[in-house]
């Protein structure tokens, strides 16, 4: 008797994680855009899910538009979809979010989780509505480590839209500054170029 009790559990558990496993998005409908590197802090690459209901009015669908400082121009996550941003550094303070909303805000609610992590697992930081976002809404990371990637995960309330979500102009983060031994490094290396090109001058 045990033994079948047992065997229906271990059923029951695969199917629930087979049905998780095909409400996600499959990996060929993932797509990651943008620069890389390093953009004083602004995220420079953006991983997202082609399918998402969007819509295309604005260049809304245009997932660049979420890259580099705030310029009022956005990218629509999508009802219940998420993105990832990674921003060429390490960070552990804080992310600031600019939000895009036409209309009012209370005519249009939109919200997000953010959350941090390493591109793996990931820690949420707290729910940003659009309200907060617009101009800028800072949420602290109250959490020891570093982290290399934000994802936003749109929360809002469908209201019988077919597409919509939360809209990203810009996300921003504080980089991990550098140990002063490394510092202390690039200012001597630095020194030493300059000092080998007055000798090669002389």
């Amino acid at each position: 008797m045990l033994g079948h009790a047992r065997t229906a559990i271990a059923a029951a558990l695969l199917l629930a994680s087979s049905a998780a496993a095909s409400a996600l998005p499959a990996a060929a409908d993932w797509q990651t855009v943008g620069a890389g590197g390093f953009n004083n802090g602004y995220a420079t690459t953006i991983t997202f899910d082609k399918n998402a209901a969007r819509g295309s009015s604005n260049d809304r669908d245009n997932a660049e538009n979420a890259l580099g400082s705030a310029d009022t121009k956005f990218f629509e996550i999508g009802f219940g979809s998420y993105v990832d941003l990674t921003f060429g550094t390490l960070f552990d303070t804080s992310v600031k979010l600019f939000e895009i909303t036409f209309g009012t805000v209370t005519n249009w609610p939109e919200s997000a989780e953010v959350l941090v992590g390493d591109g793996v697992s990931f820690t949420s930081i707290g729910i940003i509505s659009n309200a907060a976002a617009q101009g800028g809404g800072i949420l602290p990371i109250l959490l020891d480590g570093t982290f290399d990637t934000v994802r936003i995960k749109d929360t809002s309330p469908e209201r019988g839209r077919s597409t919509g979500g939360f809209d990203i102009d810009a996300v921003r983060v504080t980089p991990v500054p550098l140990p002063a031994g490394v510092l202390l490094l690039a200012t001597g290396l630095g020194g030493l170029a300059l000092l080998r090109r007055r000798r090669t001058q002389a």
